[in-house]
This record gives C-alpha cells, structure tokens and sequence, in this order.
C-alpha cells in the first residue's frame, strides 16, 4: 500500500520516530539501564548456582537499575499516552 496519498480520514503512516531528542535519550538510557540490569542480575543467578559469593557491584546493579530503567519506561509510556490524546 503506498502511503504517499493517504485516503480521506486516515493519517499516513510514519517511518521516522517523532520526538524530542530528550525524549530518545530518556528510551536510550532506559534500555541500557534494563540491559545492564539484565547482566547483572545474570551474574547474581549464575553465581549463586555455582555456590560461589556474589560480588555486591552485581546484587547493587540488579537491585537498583531493573526497578530505575521499569520506572523510566513506565514514565516514557505515560508521556506518549498524553502526548496522543492532546492532538
């Protein structure tokens, strides 16, 4: 379907992501938040199975940037929702 001509009514579709530069920070820093938080607490898993002790960078990283980056997301979610209902 070629979406140079919408029809009557309808909105084309866009390829480029709209928003600010802040904005794709804010998603930016909120996927690496949770990717690190991943590996982090990865580790802490990985480490516990081994028997071994886990080093607290790792417990710190899982405990803090998974809940920071949810939080982040959750934030970013509800601004596009404002964003669309204003028009």
């Amino acid at each position: 379907m070629d979406t140079s001509t919408p029809s009557p009514g309808r909105t084309p579709h866009r390829t480029a992501p709209e928003g600010s530069p802040l904005r794709r920070i804010l998603t930016g820093t909120a996927a690496l938040l949770a990717v690190v938080g991943l590996l982090c607490l990865g580790a802490v898993l990985l480490s516990g199975l081994r028997g071994e002790s886990v080093w607290p960078g790792f417990a710190a990283g899982a405990i803090y940037l998974l809940p920071a980056a949810f939080v982040l997301m959750a934030g970013l979610i509800i601004d596009g929702i404002r964003r669309r209902r204003r028009g």
